[in-house]
């Protein structure tokens, strides 16, 4: 596959967990903690969709994805949350996500997502 995802998620063990899940699914992933370090990433290089959570420090995830939008407004973008309201999820895909993600989700769930779309 060599697909290149963004995730930011300032939960380390789940953050862990999946990007073993990702990457034993052929994907490279670069994680971050933050918003901020997202937005960093994105500007240094090319990826081929970020998976973001909604709540996390120093920026969080809306606000990430309206300016991982600016940067790179084809960006597919997935959110997820574990205490988001449907406030939350209206806002993230408002801002450019195309799903939000309510944890706990299942691996094969988010791999259908990511396979929908950025393989076809």
């Amino acid at each position: 596959m060599g697909k290149n995802i963004l995730l930011a998620d300032d939960e380390k063990n789940f953050a862990e967990v999946l990007r073993s899940e990702l990457e034993e699914s052929g994907y490279s992933v670069t994680l971050v903690r933050d918003g901020v370090e997202a937005v960093v990433k994105a500007l240094d290089g090319k990826f081929d969709m970020a998976l973001l959570d909604i709540m996390m420090p120093n920026l969080d995830g809306i606000n990430t994805v309206k300016i991982l939008k600016k940067i790179d407004s084809k960006l597919p973008i997935i959110t997820f949350s574990g205490v988001a309201g449907s406030g939350d999820i209206a806002s993230s895909i408002r801002a450019g996500a195309i799903r939000c993600l309510t944890k706990p989700f299942s691996v094969e769930q988010l791999l259908s997502e990511i396979k929908r779309v950025i393989h076809g």
